[in-house]
């Protein structure tokens, strides 16, 4: 798309190298990005003014993020000398509507399961992994996300029932989120990842929040105690600038908003989830006892550079943890999130789990030639510690 108001005798040639006028957005999601040239070196100042020459309303739109700015000299016709100032900006919807797609995706995970009170009994706890679908990311696609997860939820809840069938009593169920359950849509992670997603911020975290719902919903029946617990990971950071700066902190997380607005959504419904416990992170790590087992998980992101891969990283990390008497060193069992790819360690009565992704890295298979199956971790937890691990 070209800014009508472009001047025709500039041409092509005045223009730099890669900073061709021209503006791409997607009509779903309300996203796209814009490159400008023009004259007047205050732009900054006038994107509303600019957002109109390209036909877009600036009630409605606007341009977010830090942008990349250029200027240069060129000879206009008659000799004169002009200096052009451009910028490259991602724009996007102010409110994204709801539009079809978005509005099926939803209708498809909010079918509630009939709900039968009964206690159940038992002394073992499910553990359920909510790791990395991170929603509205191109490469697995959001449906396939959605499907491969509902599949998910309907293998734990037969695993559940033919657990019991062998002796296993389960009277409690863990849902513990690990982190990047959304994409985000900024550039802090990987230039081109505004281009790579197909939701907006909004209805990443409205479908994120929905199906951690069906989550709950879809396991009330099957326990007499649930806990939804969790912490956040480094997509769901919601200040960082293009650069990966972050402006607050890295708490202000939106996988932690999820639990709390969750947590709201059930206190709005006591009747129907009294059996429910919200466990807000207050941390990047979180630490419960489940069993009388001391649980700890963490997304991955805060290891640093402490290896030279991430079983290194994340055994480095547990091990300072450890020295540094901190709740995390106390645990006997450890669950992790961020690389995507399932690992498993036991160690004398110290046990790591390193949980797969419902998510696909096109980019990460092309540069390393690894991939896993998109799948949820699972495992029970009784007095003698954990057992019968399944990927779903």
């Amino acid at each position: 798309m070209a800014n009508k108001n472009t001047p025709k005798e500039w041409g092509n040639n005045f223009y730099k190298k890669g900073w061709q006028p021209g503006l791409e957005i997607n009509d779903e999601t309300g996203l796209g990005e814009i490159t400008h040239v023009g004259t007047d070196p205050n732009f900054r100042n006038k994107y509303d003014e600019i957002l109109l020459d390209w036909g877009f309303d600036p009630k409605e739109y606007e341009i977010i993020g830090t942008v990349r700015a250029s200027s240069w000299n060129a000879q206009l016709k008659g000799g004169t000398v002009e200096t052009f100032y451009a910028f490259k900006g991602i724009v996007q919807r102010k409110n994204p509507k709801r539009d079809k797609y978005t509005k099926e995706l939803i209708k498809h995970i909010s079918k509630k399961t009939p709900l039968k009170q009964k206690t159940l009994g038992g002394d073992t706890a499910f553990m359920f992994f909510m790791a990395d679908w991170q929603l509205g990311k191109k490469d697995f696609g959001v449906e396939n996300t959605i499907n491969r997860y509902d599949i998910a939820l309907q293998d734990a809840v037969n695993r559940i029932k033919d657990l019991r069938k062998v002796g296993v009593i389960i009277d409690e169920i863990y849902m513990v989120g690990l982190g990047d359950l959304t994409e985000n849509c900024t550039t802090a992670f990987f230039d081109s990842q505004p281009h790579n997603v197909s939701l907006s911020l909004i209805e990443q975290y409205a479908l994120a929040r929905s199906m951690i719902m069906k989550t709950v919903d879809t396991f009330l029946p099957h326990a007499d105690k649930l806990v939804l617990a969790g912490i956040p990971g480094n997509h769901g950071e919601m200040t960082r600038s293009s650069k990966g700066n972050v402006f607050t902190n890295r708490l202000d997380n939106s996988d932690i908003m999820h639990f709390q607005i969750c947590e709201e959504i059930m206190n709005a419904n006591k009747e129907r989830y009294k059996k429910v416990t919200v466990e807000v992170p207050d941390n990047f790590h979180q630490v419960l006892e489940v069993k009388g087992k001391t649980c700890a998980w963490t997304h991955g992101h805060m290891t640093g550079n402490s290896g030279s891969n991430p079983e290194i990283k994340i055994e480095n990390w547990w091990k300072g943890q450890m020295y540094g008497f901190l709740p995390s060193g106390q645990a006997e069992i450890l669950v992790t999130g961020h690389y995507h790819h399932f690992r498993a360690k036991y160690q004398g009565d110290r046990a790591w789990f390193q949980a797969p992704s419902l998510d696909k890295s096109i980019d990460f298979t092309q540069r390393t030639g690894l991939w896993s199956h998109p799948a949820v971790l699972t495992f029970t937890i009784n007095e003698k510690g954990w057992a019968n691990l399944e990927l779903l």
